[in-house]
């Protein structure tokens, strides 16, 4: 690790780890998205679908549809353990659009808490991996 930088670690099921050193990290948390830089606090946040931003000192960034899971932060250190890890420059955007497409139309004819839960989770998976696509900030 550089210093001034956080070591990011990514883990999913069916995934190769993925290790990055960022000089700031953007995590989508349960209760918000939250920004790490180094010297954080210490800290265990669930994590909501959305898009993780790991930012490098010169500029660039990496962005990653992320799909539950924690997200640890201690001694300059992110690890996240998510159920599905997507790099936002493999995503195929088409396939990410209909499959919006679809739970918005899931959400339109859901009759019951359950179909109405289980369309909304799949439109945000949808929608992070969009964002992700698109490389969108927050």
């Amino acid at each position: 690790m550089a210093d001034g930088n956080i070591i990011v670690e990514l883990f999913a099921p069916g995934h190769d780890p993925v290790r990055l050193d960022a000089a700031a990290v953007m995590v989508p948390g349960a209760a918000g998205v939250f920004t790490v830089l180094p010297g954080h606090t210490s800290l265990l946040s669930n994590i909501t679908p959305g898009v993780l931003i790991a930012q490098q000192a010169d500029g660039e960034s990496e962005f990653y549809a992320v799909h539950g899971g924690f997200a640890e932060v201690m001694d300059d250190r992110v690890t996240v353990l998510t159920d599905l890890l997507e790099h936002g420059a493999t995503l195929d955007k088409a396939r990410a659009e209909a499959a919006q497409e679809k739970a918005r139309a899931r959400i339109r004819k859901a009759h019951e808490r359950q179909e109405f839960a289980a369309a909304e989770a799949a439109l945000a998976r949808a929608t992070a991996r969009l964002q992700a696509h698109a490389r969108e900030e927050y």
